[in-house]
């Protein structure tokens, strides 16, 4: 059985992530939510994506490969692979 104690949980990943689209966006009053997609975002264009994506590597320490840079479209893909990649 695996212990989930250690794991994150998908709102504190949520918390984390909203700091990194603040920084990343340039837009201290942003709120994010599981289900904002990058259309959502007048801000998330490609070169934001790429921002976003190196932000969240470092705060969770671990490289997303390139089919999911690719893939993702969402503030829950994001989580979702966070929650994938880290112990």
């Amino acid at each position: 059985m695996k212990d989930h104690a250690a794991e994150p949980s998908r709102d504190a990943v949520l918390a984390r992530l909203q700091d990194i689209f603040r920084a990343e966006l340039d837009s201290d009053e942003l709120d994010i939510r599981l289900d904002t997609r990058q259309q959502d975002l007048k801000g998330w264009d490609s070169l934001a994506h790429i921002r976003l994506v190196s932000g969240i590597e470092s705060e969770f320490d671990f490289q997303f490969n390139l089919a999911e840079i690719e893939e993702i479209t969402s503030v829950r893909q994001f989580v979702d692979l966070i929650l994938e990649h880290t112990p």
